[in-house]
């Protein structure tokens, strides 16, 4: 008489028993990686962006203002100079703590994957801008 359980030995595959909304919910899923893959996709990220604005590619007055209350120490030349953009939305989130770590967050953690991040003399003021900051609160 034959036994119904599986052996490692024989060749045969283990299973489990299931029921049938179990069964349906595992194949809806996709299967792990199968999300990232389409974040990885060329385009996929330039459709996401918000839309160009004229503070993107020079310094807001507020900016500049904020630079100049800065300890000469942890200005961030550099970044201004090459990343307007970024320097501004650091400036206009710089008085809310949330919103200050969360935009530090965003430019210093690779959430999307693949990015290549800043110029090092860029990332060393960032850091230093982002230590600064938590000395404020």
């Amino acid at each position: 008489m034959a036994t119904s359980t599986n052996t490692p030995d024989d060749g045969g595959f283990d299973f489990e028993l299931t029921d049938f909304d179990s069964a349906r919910q595992a194949l809806d899923e996709l299967p792990p990686g199968i999300a990232e893959v389409k974040r990885l996709q060329p385009g996929y990220w330039e459709q996401r962006r918000r839309t160009v604005e004229p503070t993107d590619r020079a310094l807001a007055g507020m900016t500049l203002e904020w630079m100049a209350k800065l300890p000469p120490t942890v200005r961030p030349s550099r970044l201004a100079e090459r990343f307007p953009r970024v320097a501004n939305q650091l400036a206009q989130n710089w008085m809310s703590g949330m919103k200050c770590a969360a935009t530090f967050d965003d430019l210093l953690v690779d959430h999307r994957g693949g990015r290549n991040g800043f110029p090092y003399d860029v990332e060393v003021e960032l850091k230093g801008l982002k230590e600064y900051r938590s000395v404020l609160r």
